[in-house]
C-alpha cells in the first residue's frame, strides 16, 4: 500500500543525534502519512545494539548493511524498500522545527510535474545559514574561486557559487539541493537510477540533481521551510580539519567533473583548485594549506 512519504536516514555511528532527529519528525509531522527507514551503514556493534532498542520504542524500520557502502549506496538500499510516493533523504544530524514535511508534500502535489525535487533552508542551531543548495559546479566557478570572483560577486553568488546565500523569499529553481534534506518524487528517482554509487561520499546529491536536469526536471529550494542542521554527524568536531574528509571531497569532485564534463575538465578543475589554495595560502600565510595542497594532488 502506497503512503505519502518515505523518510530515509543513513546512520553511521550517529546515535548521538539520531534520536533527536526521529523525535522531531514525530513531533512536527502532521497531515501526511509517512514511514521512517533507518539504514545502518556498518556502525560498530554497540551502536547497532542501541539502534535495535531505538527501533523498539519508535516507529522506524531498520536495515543493516553490515559494511559502510557509502552514502548514496545506503540511500539506494532504503529507497528500494520504500513505499512512499515521495522520498525524503534526511541526515541524522537534522531537526525539524515545524511541519516541514507537509509543506514539501503540498508544494510537490501542487506544482508542475517537471519539478522533481525540493528542499528547505538549512540553518545552524544559532540560526545562521548553512549550505542548503547551490549552482552546479563548473570550470568558470573553479576559475572564479582563484580570487577573481571579487570582480563580479553579485553574478558569482547568483549564477556560479556552489554555496550561495539564500537571499530569495519565494520558491526558486536551483542547481542542486543538499542531500541533508532532499525531497524527491520516487517515480523520478527510480527513473534516473537513484544515486550514483561510484561516489562514496560527497557530490552524490549534486550528481543526482545534474542528472535530473539533463532529464528535463527541475529542483526547487523552499526558503520558507527551515530545518536545523548541526553538521558532521559522524566526522570530527566542527573546527578541526579532517584531511581524509577533504580527500574524499576532492576525489568526488574530480569524479563529478569527469562524468559530466570529461577528463580534461576534471584535470583542469583540480589544477584550478590547487591555484586557489596557493593563492589563499600566500594571502593568509597559512602553513596548513601546504598539506591541503598535497592532499589535493593525491586525491
Amino acid at each position: 500500500m502506497e503512503i505519502d512519504l518515505s523518510i530515509i536516514i543513513v546512520n553511521y555511528n550517529s546515535l548521538h543525534c539520531l534520536p533527536t532527529c526521529l523525535e522531531s519528525v514525530e513531533r512536527s509531522t502532521i497531515g501526511v502519512s509517512y514511514e521512517v527507514i533507518v539504514v545502518d551503514n556498518g556502525s560498530n556493534d554497540e551502536q547497532v545494539g542501541q539502534l535495535h532498542e531505538l527501533k523498539r520504542i519508535t516507529r522506524m524500520s531498520m536495515i543493516e548493511n553490515g559494511v559502510n557502502k557509502g552514502f548514496g549506496a545506503a540511500n539506494n538500499v532504503g529507497a528500494k524498500k520504500a513505499k512512499g510516493k515521495y522520498l525524503l533523504f534526511l541526515n541524522p544530524d537534522t531537526e525539524l522545527v515545524d511541519n516541514s514535511l507537509l509543506k514539501f508534500y503540498q508544494f510537490m502535489e501542487e506544482c508542475d510535474e517537471s519539478i522533481a525535487a525540493c528542499g528547505g533552508r538549512l540553518v545552524n542551531r544559532d540560526g545562521s545559514y548553512a549550505v542548503s543548495f547551490g549552482n552546479l559546479p563548473s570550470l568558470f566557478q573553479q576559475f572564479s574561486d582563484i580570487g577573481i570572483r571579487r570582480l563580479y560577486m553579485k553574478y558569482y553568488n547568483r549564477r556560479l557559487s556552489i554555496s550561495p546565500p539564500c537571499d530569495f523569499a519565494e520558491p526558486n529553481s536551483v542547481g542542486y539541493i543538499s542531500g541533508a534534506d532532499l525531497f524527491i518524487r520516487k517515480s523520478v528517482f527510480d527513473q534516473i537510477g537513484g544515486f550514483d554509487e561510484d561516489y562514496f561520499m560527497y557530490y552524490e546529491d549534486t550528481d543526482l540533481c545534474h542528472r535530473l536536469q539533463t532529464s528535463g526536471y527541475q529542483c526547487y529550494l523552499l526558503p520558507s521551510v527551515s530545518i536545523i542542521h548541526t553538521g558532521s554527524a559522524s566526522t570530527e568536531p566542527i573546527g578541526s580539519f579532517n584531511y581524509e574528509k577533504y580527500k574524499l571531497l576532492e576525489k568526488s569532485k574530480y569524479l563529478y567533473f569527469r562524468k559530466h564534463h570529461g577528463r580534461l575538465a576534471a584535470i583542469s578543475a583540480k589544477a584550478l583548485q590547487i591555484l586557489s589554495l596557493i593563492n589563499h595560502s600566500i594571502s593568509t600565510r597559512g602553513v596548513q594549506f601546504k598539506s591541503v595542497i598535497r592532499t589535493t594532488l593525491m586525491s
